[in-house]
């Protein structure tokens, strides 16, 4: 949309809703067994559609909000840019500071969303599998985290991240092992599993 867009919200498009269909039935085998979810409206409905084929309660959780940028939301990316809130290499060396708009900075989003994790992870076993559906720099940021150095992609839309449980390790020990598979719209989520140590 052209929009900066974190804790401002918007529901899904129709071209939104038809990409997670698809993402849907790729997920539609897996044996979810829990799912956690941002509350704003469009992660709500990601979660809904993803889940439908699913008999899983759905937990929402405000620390999976995206990044909150400020006053700067809802203002066009084109202008938001021309602030250099953002290293031009942000992927690689995730530094993002919106603290002088009264946003965040994204360590702090990278923290709120590990209490996350760590909390999912003391309520879990080997045995679940965990959907959780946020947003896009988000989610990124706390990943690219996970992974270190590893060169991983930005989530496009219908993109969600499955972290399943391999070691009983507690995830403040930095150093359990997890499975990660990443789904984006027309691949085969046998050829995107990935081993995430945490």
């Amino acid at each position: 949309i052209g929009l900066k867009q974190g804790w401002c919200d918007s529901p899904l498009t129709k071209e939104g809703i038809q990409q997670i269909e698809k993402m849907s039935q790729l997920l539609k085998d897996e044996k979810i067994t829990k799912a956690y979810t941002s509350p704003t409206l469009r992660a709500k409905q990601t979660a809904q559609i993803i889940l439908k084929e699913h008999d899983v309660l759905l937990h929402e959780d405000e620390r999976l909000k995206e990044v909150n940028f400020g006053v700067l939301e809802g203002l066009p990316c084109s202008f938001v840019d021309t602030l250099h809130l953002e290293s031009p290499s942000w992927l690689d060396d995730l530094e993002m500071d919106y603290t002088s708009y009264q946003g965040e900075n994204i360590d702090d989003v990278i923290i709120r969303q590990q209490k996350v994790l760590k909390e999912i992870e003391k309520i879990s076993n080997e045995e679940d599998c965990i959907v959780v559906v946020g947003h896009g720099c988000s989610l990124y940021a706390l990943i690219k985290t996970l992974l270190k150095d590893e060169k991983i992609a930005f989530p496009g839309n219908a993109s969600a991240y499955i972290l399943c449980k391999k070691l009983n390790i507690p995830v403040s020990n930095v150093d359990f092992a997890n499975e990660v598979k990443n789904y984006f719209e027309g691949m085969d989520s046998r050829d995107t599993k990935e081993e995430l140590r945490l």
